[in-house]
């Protein structure tokens, strides 16, 4: 084995025996590229350095992957923000006189009956509203067909 085969050898296994966290899942993160990118240029072979197309491409991936990264970020926080609007959208409900629809399963789901009552709580449970009246009534938001300030008389 010629010296330089035997460099680029060990400048092989140092990088296979550099170690690397890996996310669940066995996704690398940013963190784990650069990693992989300094232990490949700490250890390569000195007589035949890295080829520089090879070197762009992988920072063009590496600044591809923090883009994707900072975008998933700022996603998650714009869908945090989007429930805290809507939580607060549905607070808002307390107190409010509503109308709603309940129809009637025990006859094959003919009779539609309209029922009335005032928000006294919402119930966010498994990704679901709730609205709960003042006599225990639990209200899905979709049946609801009208809603008045609480001294509003109905549109009847």
């Amino acid at each position: 084995m010629t010296e330089a085969a035997g460099m680029a050898a060990s400048a092989t296994i140092g990088a296979a025996n550099t170690r690397t966290e890996t996310k669940p899942g066995n996704i690398l993160s940013k963190d784990d590229f650069l990693k992989l990118l300094v232990a490949q240029l700490t250890h390569q072979d000195p007589t035949s350095p890295l080829d520089s197309g090879q070197f762009v491409s992988q920072m063009a991936d590496f600044t591809s992957l923090e883009q994707t990264q900072n975008m998933a970020a700022a996603i998650d926080k714009l869908a945090a923000a989007q429930d805290d609007r809507t939580i607060a959208g549905q607070a808002m409900m307390i107190g409010k006189a509503i109308t709603w629809e309940e129809t009637d399963k025990a006859d094959g789901g003919t009779h539609t009956e309209q029922l009335h009552g005032t928000v006294s709580a919402v119930t966010f449970k498994d990704g679901k509203t709730q609205f709960i009246t003042e006599n225990g009534e639990k209200v899905d938001p979709e049946t609801i067909i009208e809603v008045r300030g609480p001294n509003e008389d109905r549109g009847d």
